[in-house]
């Protein structure tokens, strides 16, 4: 399966040129290409497999590793608030992250993993004393390893992790303003080290590259030579610098930042830096307080994913400004929105948040190619839903109460010339508007049709049906066509 490359046109910038009239930046369209033109791997067709829901992603590794938060499933409905905990995705398991020793698992922000599977990020809450952290897979968990912090400053928080091992972040006395501050690098055979004292830029490290190269607020550099470091160029005119407001840094030391406008509305707009080249705005769309951003990644090949305006964007190197991710997303999946666009790893699949009935669920984006030949495929996906009232309080819906939510999935299997498909062994899961997770299966009859049955809580809003495989010996499930979601609200 090979990813098809999307052509630069100026026309496909979507949300930008829909909302050109909330810009307070003029755009132009046409970026200077870098030095090195190199093919962009952004596909022309996505599926989307299935995460987590009633959680955010952070970071995803090369093996698919997730990192982030999520509610559990305690079958409450909106009767409750399960507690929200600090998990990574692995092998198909939620894995719970441990606090640290004497830590307190409240506060806990992994910000990124490597491909090892270890985890760098920071307990505590942001603003006050707080203590870099890496976890380590061990056995079938992790263990969690407080790194610590530099001499007079007991304060500190990883902001990268490369695939030795090497974390970088922020050490300091702590606190809104802290008087002391200092840049560090940390791994097992070093401990923590100081980077200013090494003759490294004294900025705080705010992304780091698989291969160790480094971004700061204005330098980037590569970690293990204090002589590679570079000041970034000065801002194109009507903008300042990045600050934290979100950057990401491949290995050739290419970068995707954010750029505040210096207008009275101070708008943050997404750019490219090729190294050695010069700067390229992806999007027109300036995004402020009312609405979310946020950087994905930037690969070898410059592709640069990310969040701009509570919309997931993909820009296709080496200079193709940005479009949407939902037309890239199969048909099979009824148009959903892609509200948030986060890490691209080296095999193109893309961390994102899909809405799957009316509520975001978090999940890979995977490249995709149409099945020609010995496929399934669900032709047709039919929902109902019924709101079933219990007898001594009809049309309520409480605590403790009687009434619930019935629902049901009838799926058609077919091959590609449309022949039902018997036998097929069908996967998906009923989804809501709340915690709701429960995987069901079941295999098709005589007639290449199966029924899925759920019954849940009532006073759930939407209730959704995601199918995510179906196998019927050596044919491929083709999710570019059909119907592979459905929704209801029950009544």
């Amino acid at each position: 399966m090979k990813p098809r490359r999307i052509p630069a046109v100026a026309g496909s910038v979507a949300l930008g040129l829909l909302l050109a009239g909330c810009s307070d930046t003029t755009f132009d369209p046409t970026p200077t290409p870098p030095a090195l033109a190199r093919s962009s791997t952004v596909a022309s067709l996505y599926v989307a497999d299935f995460v987590a829901t009633a959680a955010t992603g952070v970071a995803m590794n090369d093996a698919g590793d997730v990192i982030g938060s999520s509610y559990t499933d305690p079958g409450c409905g909106p009767f409750c608030l399960p507690p929200l905990q600090t998990v990574v995705w692995k092998g198909g398991s939620r894995i719970v992250l441990p606090s640290i020793p004497g830590g307190s698992s409240s506060y806990l922000f992994p910000i990124a993993i490597n491909a090892q599977g270890v985890i760098a990020g920071f307990s505590g809450y942001p603003g006050t004393t707080t203590r870099a952290v890496v976890w380590t897979p061990n056995g079938t968990g992790y263990t969690a390893q407080d790194l610590g912090a530099l001499p007079s400053m007991p304060s500190s928080e990883a902001t990268g992790i490369d695939s030795q091992g090497r974390v970088v972040g922020w050490s300091s006395t702590g606190g809104a303003i802290p008087t002391a501050t200092a840049p560090f690098m940390w791994s097992q055979a070093s401990g923590m080290v100081n980077l200013a004292a090494q003759g490294y830029p004294n900025e705080r490290p705010v992304a780091m590259s698989p291969g160790g190269a480094v971004a700061t607020w204005n330098f980037s550099y590569q970690l293990g030579s204090p002589a590679s470091a570079v000041r970034r160029p000065a801002p194109p005119q009507g903008f300042t610098g990045a600050g934290s407001n979100g950057t990401a840094i491949n290995d050739a030391g290419d970068q995707a930042l954010f750029l505040v406008s210096t207008s009275t509305q101070n708008l943050v707009y997404l750019f490219r830096l090729p190294n050695g080249g010069a700067w390229q705005q992806l999007s027109s769309f300036g995004t402020g307080r009312l609405s979310r951003y946020g950087i994905g990644s930037i690969n070898p090949a410059l592709d640069v994913t990310g969040t701009v305006g509570s919309t997931g964007i993909i820009a296709a190197g080496p200079n193709g400004v940005s479009q949407n991710l939902a037309p890239l997303l199969s048909p099979a999946y009824g148009g959903a929105s892609i509200p948030m666009g986060g890490q691209m790893n080296s095999t193109g699949r893309i961390l994102a948040q899909v809405m799957i009935g009316q509520s975001q669920r978090l999940m890979r984006l995977v490249p995709a190619t149409s099945c020609g030949a010995n496929c399934i495929r669900l032709s047709s996906l039919a929902m109902v839903g019924r709101f079933v009232q219990d007898p001594a309080n009809p049309g309520a819906c409480f605590p403790g109460g009687r009434a619930y939510n019935l629902a049901r999935v009838t799926a058609t299997v077919t091959s590609e010339t449309g022949a039902r498909l018997a036998n097929v062994f069908v996967q998906g899961r009923f989804l809501d508007s709340y915690w709701t997770n429960k995987p069901v299966s079941g295999t098709t009859n005589a007639q290449g049709v199966v029924t899925f049955t759920n019954r849940g809580p009532c006073g759930v809003g939407t209730v959704a049906f995601l199918a995510e495989r179906a196998t019927l010996g050596t044919r491929t499930f083709d999710r570019t066509v059909g119907t592979v979601v459905g929704s209801v609200i029950p009544r």
